[in-house]
């Protein structure tokens, strides 16, 4: 009996520990510029096919000396908890390795180390098309300092057909989106609930809808068409270039040298929420690493400098400090932190010093709301149907008898 309970207990504990959904680990202030790069359309979007494209993970060490960096790749569910199963289901080779391809910075005030690896490589191949996390560790694999998700497709099993428009009755600042799942291969009715539509923005895990259940059901065929599938346009991204150090872009006040470093003021942007919309054009939230000094931009992993960039908003209301702003984007992963904060500065602006390595960057204000936890990416600049975005659409399904969720299907779509 005794034995029967400490059993039930382990068991208990073992799927309390698979119910855990994944927790973003943010990078120590010493790792910079994380990113998880698609060279073949040359984007950020963490999502790639199957047996035919590959992720870049890169990240700059802003310690000197080298480190022994490790990695290990886990799979994951379409809710994104541990799926559970084991690793010779999901991949050949191993899960765990270290990070061999490394090069010091060279010509720069900022010395740092990049460091780099190919996911899926041939030390580690995967085998299902689903969800999954990089985590990157120095000893310890459960102690890990940042991880980073990703999926991978099955190309031509099911089609995703995406379309976007206004929202209609919601007034106007919203985008309405419907979908259609369609394959001749797969009978998607096999497991009634066993579909799930995952919608997210502009590559943004964190922006995103889930959708349990289609309106229009075929063996063949599912259609999410539904009023309540919409999203907030936002507003075109605000922008900095620090391309070229030497001479400030279109929106940097000055730019300057001190104590070794380089610094970008940025100009003071101001809050735009009760104006029309301005149509101006931007890469959805992404940045790239540049340096226009370097003839070959392959080699600005390790010749782009940092510099400290200098944000200012002119005027905030924290609503006496329930509310607090940070600047948000791709080169910090839309992640609410502390060292992304504005504070209000003798001036009378709220301002944030961030230090980014050089190249284009987009970016905006999120507004976080401390009694209810919920954070705002429209509060500064407005909301507006018109804004451009791209939306991907991921559908996963869990066959008849099978443990996990497969992604069998990615599309997109363009509001333009």
């Amino acid at each position: 009996m005794k034995n029967s309970v400490v059993l039930l207990l382990v068991v208990l504990m073992f799927e309390n520990l698979l119910a855990q959904k994944y927790q973003e680990i943010l990078p120590p202030s010493t790792i910079k510029t994380v990113q998880l790069f698609n060279p073949q359309t040359n984007d950020q979007t963490p999502v790639i096919r199957l047996n035919g494209e590959y992720l870049i993970l890169s990240f700059d060490d802003l310690d000197p000396g080298f480190k022994e960096y490790n990695y290990k790749i886990e799979h994951y569910n379409a809710d994104w908890t541990p799926s559970g199963i084991f690793q010779s289901e999901f991949l050949d080779g191993y899960s765990s390795n270290y990070i061999r391809d490394y090069q010091n910075s060279f010509n720069t005030y900022q010395n740092y180390t990049n460091y780099s690896v190919q996911i899926p490589n041939r030390d580690a191949q995967i085998k299902l098309a689903g969800n999954y996390v990089v985590k990157v560790y120095t000893k310890d694999e459960n102690r890990p300092l940042f991880t980073k998700r990703f999926a991978l497709y099955e190309e031509r099993k099911v089609n995703l057909g995406m379309q976007v428009e206004r929202a209609i009755g919601s007034g106007y600042q919203n985008q309405r989106l419907s979908v259609i799942v369609s394959s001749p291969q797969v009978n998607l009715t096999e497991t009634p609930d066993g579909a799930t539509l995952f919608i997210m923005k502009n590559g943004n895990w964190n922006d995103h809808l889930i959708v349990s259940r289609p309106n229009f059901i075929k063996p063949s065929q599912l259609t999410y068409k539904d009023q309540s599938i919409i999203m907030e346009g936002n507003s075109e991204y605000l922008w900095f270039d620090t391309k070229n150090l030497d001479a400030p872009a279109m929106t940097t006040e000055r730019s300057f040298r001190k104590d070794s470093i380089y610094h970008a003021v940025l100009r003071p942007d101001f809050q735009k929420w009760n104006l029309s919309y301005f149509d101006d054009q931007d890469v959805n939230g992404a940045f790239y690493i540049r340096n226009v000094n370097i003839a070959n931009q392959t080699l600005s992993n390790s010749e782009a400098d940092y510099t400290w960039v200098h944000f200012a908003l002119d005027e905030f209301d924290d609503k006496q400090g329930t509310k607090e702003l940070y600047v948000v984007g791709a080169f910090n992963n839309w992640q609410i932190a502390p060292e992304y904060q504005l504070h209000k500065t003798e001036s009378n602006y709220w301002e944030a010093s961030i230090l980014l390595k050089q190249g284009y960057y987009n970016y905006q204000y999120a507004v976080l709301d401390t009694k209810t936890n919920q954070v705002s990416m429209s509060e500064i600049n407005g909301s507006f149907w018109q804004t451009e975005n791209t939306y991907q659409g991921l559908f996963y399904y869990r066959p008849w008898g099978v443990r996990y969720d497969v992604l069998m299907g990615f599309g997109e779509v363009n509001t333009r």
